[in-house]
């Protein structure tokens, strides 16, 4: 009776000892040069710390020993002791530190590698609930050289480097994490790539590619948190760089399903993704409670990063499901689903189910069984499919892991392949690319190339279409662009810039043929006078000529004048493209045709001409009545506009305003006019202010009738 009762107690111990997975979040914070004197800043760290519950932080710019106790005491342990520091090393500008739960990790080892600014330093963790297939694991808190410039990409590159003969020097299944202000401008950089793309320096990043001070990225940056200066020496700027990193060896990521890095757990504290530019501060932000985001902004310039790693622990029986390796794969191939790393601590697994969890939809093929498959199918853009394993255990547990499949698509585009949407989006978006984020190849025609040396920026056009066949090509430095005419394929980004879809960070251009010629495709001026729109986003970056249209308003402080048709339907004619003497048409100024580039920018299209050619005169040359001779300014307007007339009319003169529903708002004016100028003050004839929207001056003098459009802002 004695053995069967130690043999069922051993058994219940097993039991209790039998595993699961469990949680670490692991954060990257650059606290700002603090130091032992920095205690009102400590109380904002400790409701950052609180809301975000970190298990090991990372942190950069720790002035001395003195600094990370007040933050130990202050921001960590404030209401409990659950936490510890690790060694500071002795470096000559500010020192990398770690805080971690103590409660959770064991502290095994710290190790200082040198370089020529700041020290890598790397602290080596135990889980203590983990089981005993769990790996000890080095978290490298690093801040490697700021600025931008060669010397200053050098020296980063040279700190990876050092990183890296560690690296090689550690044996297979070394488990790292590299963690910290990395101050890099570009995944082109060399400090990047060695850190990811060598042989011995296996890194991954969880967000995949990126670019700096790009709207479409903005969820991956972290600095700046303010715009202005608020006395601590802090950046400003503005949210537009990503400077702060957490990047996995690639054992937390394809290898070892007893420690992996949690899938879209990588994230940015306290960015929403609408404040591109901005500071955290700025209106309303949705990623945390407002206390918090205020928090981060006194806290420091930077904003905290964080993921999170599973690992498997002692606390209970559930299977552990693994749904294999991400893959990558091209149309039509067959692609294998693995599930035989799947298992169950204390018994067996007894069925096996995959589901597709986004992408288009796609059949499985075996889903019941351990292996599966599927053949991918036709897509037109860089797609990715996410197929989810379940596993059920003997005992009814179950447990869940996904596998992502990416099918690249990155050849072939044309500018309408780039810009044909139906979708305005949202906020300063006017029909943005359902590509934005991706580098692509794209072929087009130059139409036109800006005459600056530093910035020629260029268009280019799809030879094949009448619609959504042209795009912006904004270039980096040093660019030399092809010439009008030349048929180029550029590998590019494709970004969206305030409601312009652009090709930027072009990394190969090749040209194909030369003395091509785009013929400009004739429109009604309407299609582009009304700011954002369906018929004028068709034309975005397409040569076109508009004809028979007059001057409506002289050159204004940019350069640009204004036409309108019979319609009134006003367009603005922009000098940006223009090489000699940008011409001073006189208001009224009749022309046949004006040909150019449609551009969008401020929320509104314009017509880009490249030289006076583009100008065709009618015979008439200024053939306009008096009553159209009016000047509108400002416009748009925000709180009053002016109208001033060429001659004074000395008569009976009528003028309302209509708005665009065709509903009078106020008669303006009856009388004899006497001087050349009338204003409204932007209120209605019961004196309340008029909503924001597009107004017509409308004015009667003996025998002319004439309206004139502008728009009022609020």
């Amino acid at each position: 009776m004695l053995k069967i009762a130690l043999r069922l107690f051993s058994a219940l111990i097993a039991l209790s000892l039998s595993l699961a997975q469990d949680t670490l979040i692991v954060m990257t914070y650059n606290a700002l040069r603090f130091g032992e004197n920095d205690r009102s800043r400590a109380q904002h760290f400790e409701k950052v710390i609180r809301y975000s519950n970190p298990d090991i932080v990372a942190l950069q710019e720790i002035e001395d020993q003195g600094g990370i106790n007040l933050l130990l005491s202050e921001a960590f342990n404030k209401n409990s002791q659950e936490y510890s520091a690790g060694p500071l090393t002795n470096n000559r500008d500010m020192q990398n530190g770690i805080i971690y739960r103590s409660s959770k990790l064991d502290l095994v080892s710290s190790k200082s590698i040198k370089t020529v600014l700041r020290d890598i330093s790397g602290f080596t963790f135990s889980i203590k609930n983990a089981a005993s297939s769990v790996a000890t694991f080095t978290v490298f808190s690093a801040h490697l050289k700021a600025s931008t410039g060669s010397s200053n990409e050098n020296q980063r590159w040279e700190e990876a480097k050092q990183l890296q003969f560690y690296i090689d020097q550690q044996p297979s299944d070394y488990h790292y994490i590299l963690a910290g202000d990395l101050n890099l401008y570009s995944p082109n950089e060399r400090a990047y790539k060695l850190l990811l793309d060598s042989i011995s320096v296996d890194l991954v990043d969880p967000i995949g590619p990126w670019v700096r001070d790009d709207n479409s990225h903005v969820l991956n940056f972290t600095q700046s948190t303010r715009t202005d200066q608020i006395g601590d020496g802090g950046s400003t700027g503005g949210l537009d760089d990503r400077f702060d990193f957490i990047l996995f060896s690639d054992h937390f990521t394809s290898t070892n399903p007893n420690l992996k890095f949690l899938d879209q757990s990588y994230k940015v504290i306290g960015n929403d993704g609408s404040h591109f530019n901005r500071s955290i501060i700025e209106g309303t932000n949705s990623d945390a409670p407002s206390d918090i985001i205020e928090s981060i902004y006194y806290a420091s310039d930077h904003y905290p990063v964080i993921a999170k790693i599973i690992y498997t622990s002692k606390s209970s029986t559930s299977p552990i499901a693994h749904a294999g390796e991400d893959q990558t794969a091209s149309i039509g191939e067959t692609i294998y689903l693995d599930g035989s790393k799947s298992y169950d601590p204390n018994g067996s697994i007894v069925s096996y189910q995959w589901t597709q969890i986004s992408g288009p939809e796609t059949p499985i093929n075996n889903s019941s069984s351990r292996t599966a498959s599927i053949i991918i199918p036709n897509v037109n853009m860089t797609t990715m499919l996410s197929i989810q394993l379940k596993v059920t255990d003997n005992d009814g547990e179950t447990s869940t892991d996904q596998a992502t499949i990416t099918i690249p698509i990155t050849t072939g585009f044309s500018p309408y392949d780039i810009q044909i949407t139906s979708q305005k989006g949202v906020g300063n978006d006017c029909y943005p690319s359902p590509f934005v984020g991706q580098n692509l190849e794209v072929t087009g025609v130059v139409t036109a190339v800006r005459p600056d040396d530093q910035f020629p920026n260029f268009f280019i056009q799809d030879p094949q279409k009448k619609e959504w066949a042209g795009i912006f090509v904004y270039i980096p430095s040093n660019y030399k662009p092809p010439a009008v005419g030349t048929l180029v394929e550029l590998t590019a980004d494709i970004k969206e810039y305030f409601g312009l879809t652009e090709l930027a960070n072009i990394s190969k251009t090749v040209e194909i043929s030369y003395d091509n010629i785009i013929e400009p495709v004739s429109i009604e001026s309407n299609a582009i006078s009304n700011g954002c729109s369906f018929e004028g986003e068709v034309y975005e970056g397409m040569l076109v000529t508009i004809k028979d249209i007059s001057v409506s308003a002289t050159k204004n402080d940019k350069d640009q004048f204004f036409v309108q048709d019979s319609l009134n339907n006003q367009v603005i004619i922009d000098p940006y493209l223009y090489q000699g003497n940008w011409p001073s048409p006189k208001m009224g100024q009749v022309f046949d045709s004006i040909t150019g580039i449609v551009h969008y920018s401020y929320s509104e299209f314009k017509i880009l001409p490249v030289s006076n050619d583009d100008f065709v005169t009618s015979d008439s040359s200024i053939a306009k009545p008096i009553a159209n001779e009016v000047l509108v300014y400002p416009n748009p307007a925000q709180t009053k506009v002016n109208f001033k007339f060429e001659t004074n009319l000395l008569r009976s003169v009528k003028a309302d305003i209509i708005d665009i529903n065709g509903n009078t708002v106020i008669h303006l004016f009856n009388g004899a006019l006497r001087s050349n100028y009338l204003t409204w003050n932007g209120k209605n004839s019961g004196g309340q202010e008029a909503p924001a929207g597009i107004y017509f001056l409308h004015i009667r003098a003996d025998n002319y009738d004439s309206a004139h459009k502008f728009v009022m802002l609020k």
